[in-house]
């Protein structure tokens, strides 16, 4: 009877070890779960929620921003893997409904605060923006043979830039005549040797030209087919940029605000695999203030995955900071201060938060919670939800363990209590393989 009892309590125990033990095979984003998704989510609420509170100080760059999440989280409803839970999807629609209501409260705001630039760009704000994949729907991978050899000397000036721009959406003097690229704005968006903001300022007009639809400016100049092939240069050269300021330890401030731009554009662009990580998403959550805004970080945390601030870099936060604030403090809107895209654009608030920093930020975040939910990088940790995962994608593991359960229960009921030893030796061999799965996806 003792016997009969404890076959019945193994077999009982058998298929639940089973579900909390077989896991999905690792993935190059097998570290981002269920919370990365709802972390996200929260700091994009948060951020939403600074920008409300302090409408009466938005501008250009961060009524930008809030096109963005609101065009972005849209967008991801719409293109979401089936796989997403509708909970999930319900309140990244939430959200997305939330910076709408802010945006339009906001306008008014954006065009008091910097009338010059707003009447540049005004067309760009008044609907959502979405990033729209660069590489024809596909996912991206840079190309380490695509680093530029030699710095361009081609400088580009704001006002030119501004110009390219406006005749692109077809704002400023240009309204009404959107998709005007000439020769020589072609050959600034396209020249290559160029770094840090400037190289993704180019990008920027890649984007702007698939959002509104004009592919047939550039037919003569190569078209999508072009633009697919320079995204993958400048995303290249981005990536070493972006390794080169993690190697030496991220600069409070500068760094930041560049890191996350580069995010933002080369996520969007299709880059996934090589921009979209755990580790640095962690990062960015926390330079986060609890407020909701970002502003140069002088912490101490260090992500687990990486060291991606020195010493060094924390020594030097407050200098940094003082220095930023010192560019801010002499920044004069009547410039070209929405294309500059330089640490010299950005405007600080008197509770320290950084405007232009918040606003790439929110780009950024928005990249990740639409790769995260788009291609299901992430994983939910439901030992019911892995034994379907893993049946269903035909893990031989898991058909392995509902095969040798069917196989205990035959044998309990024709053999008695001789299953007993079979039962302890197949779990101790399923604990075995955890412990390798578990050092193989570390």
């Amino acid at each position: 009877m003792r016997s009969t009892l404890y076959i019945g309590f193994l077999l009982v125990l058998l298929p639940c070890s089973a579900c909390t033990l077989i896991r999905p095979r690792p993935s190059p984003h097998s570290a981002f779960t269920i919370d990365h998704v709802s972390q996200t989510l929260d700091s994009l609420e948060r951020l939403l929620r600074y920008f409300d509170k302090n409408r009466g100080s938005l501008i250009v760059d961060s009524m930008w921003a809030i096109r963005m999440i609101q065009g972005g989280l849209e967008d991801t409803v719409k293109k979401a893997h089936v796989d997403n839970s509708a909970s999930v999807l319900e309140r990244v629609s939430s959200i997305a409904l939330f910076a709408r209501k802010i945006s339009e409260k906001g306008i008014f705001y954006a065009k008091r605060n910097a009338a010059v630039q707003f009447e540049k760009f005004s067309e760009l704000l008044s609907r959502p923006f979405v990033y729209e994949n660069l590489l024809g729907g596909t996912i991206g991978r840079i190309d380490s043979s695509l680093i530029f050899v030699k710095e361009s000397h081609l400088n580009i000036e704001p006002k030119e830039s501004d110009d390219c721009l406006m005749g692109t959406i077809g704002s400023g003097h240009y309204r009404g005549l959107k998709c005007t690229i000439t020769d020589k704005c072609w050959r600034q968006i396209t020249d290559k040797g160029q770094k840090e903001y400037s190289i993704t300022h180019q990008l920027l007009f890649f984007f702007l030209i698939k959002h509104y639809n004009c592919s047939e400016a550039i037919d003569t100049k190569g078209g999508e087919a072009a633009v697919a092939e320079l995204a993958k240069s400048f995303c290249s050269n981005i990536y070493n940029e972006m390794e080169s300021i993690f190697s030496r330890g991220v600069d409070p401030g500068v760094d930041q605000d560049l890191v996350m731009e580069q995010i933002m554009f080369c996520g969007g662009a299709g880059f996934v695999e090589d921009f979209v990580r755990p580790n640095v998403l962690e990062m960015m959550l926390d330079w986060q203030r609890e407020d909701g805004c970002y502003a140069p970080y002088d912490g101490s945390h260090l992500p687990e995955a990486i060291a991606l601030h020195s010493k060094k870099s924390r020594e030097r936060a407050l200098q940094r900071r003082k220095m930023v604030e010192k560019l801010a403090n002499d920044f004069n809107q009547d410039q070209n201060y929405f294309m500059m895209r330089k640490p010299l654009s950005e405007a600080e608030l008197r509770d320290g938060c950084m405007m232009h920093m918040s606003s790439v930020a929110g780009g950024a975040l928005t990249i990740y919670v639409r790769a995260m939910l788009q291609y299901k990088l992430y994983t939910d940790f439901n030992i019911v939800q892995y034994r379907i995962q893993d049946v269903a994608y035909g893990q031989p593991q898991a058909f392995l363990v509902i095969f040798l359960a069917v196989l205990a229960i035959i044998l309990a009921f024709k053999l008695g209590s001789a299953p007993v030893r079979c039962c302890v030796r197949f779990i101790s061999i399923i604990r075995l393989r955890r412990n390798s799965w578990q050092l193989h996806s570390v």
